[in-house]
């Protein structure tokens, strides 16, 4: 004896979603990128800057659009954790990159103030220190980057473009914007920073 049964199952709306978005589904993409940009944001909150935090969410939606198509969610989680997992670890990159580069601007300045102490007290050194690499900090993320593997890691414009997978008239845009900000930001220092060799 037959017995008609009419159970409806749970539907994983992201997996649909999802398998959308892998045949290229734009609005797919953009719902998904709705549903979750405010839930990201807060949680990314948490850890980094508000500008900080776009930039990682704005990364990740990039990343996962251009590689719609190799990417394989596990199939132990879901992709709702994914998101909330990949944001983290961006996160947590960003926190460990902005470590590195106060680091790399402290030993710049601690080499520089060997050679120059002379023609400043060593109270003025430390705070225009500290006033840089607040400046510096303050950037956007991604002009910060630019800036400091350019100026304290001495990159080219094309070397950088190339480890960054931009094209040089980007690199160049983002340095130049970065002078023009810590002009501003440290507009009381340029003469001392120009002692320095430190030109903005």
């Amino acid at each position: 004896m037959l017995i008609e049964t009419n159970i409806n199952l749970p539907v994983d709306e992201d997996k649909v979603l999802w398998y959308s978005i892998s045949r290229g589904d734009k609005k797919a993409f953009n719902d998904l990128f709705m549903k979750y940009y405010t839930l990201l944001y807060g949680y990314s909150r948490c850890y980094v800057s508000a500008e900080d935090a776009e930039e990682v969410l704005q990364e990740m939606m990039v990343w996962l659009w251009e590689n719609r198509k190799t990417f394989v969610l596990n199939t132990t989680s879901s992709l709702r954790s994914y998101l909330f997992t990949s944001v983290k670890h961006r996160c947590l990159n960003v926190l460990r990159r902005q470590e590195k580069e106060r680091d790399e601007v402290s030993t710049w300045f601690g080499q520089e103030q060997d050679a120059f102490y002379e023609f400043i007290d060593l109270s003025a050194i430390r705070e225009l220190k500290i006033l840089i690499q607040e400046a510096i900090a303050e950037l956007p993320s991604s002009y910060r980057e630019v800036f400091i593997m350019h100026r304290f890691h001495n990159k080219t414009r094309p070397e950088i473009a190339k480890m960054l997978n931009v094209s040089v008239k980007t690199v160049d845009y983002r340095i130049q914007h970065s002078l023009k900000i810590l002009r501003v930001k440290l507009k009381d220092y340029l003469f001392i920073l120009a002692i320095y060799g430190f030109i903005l």
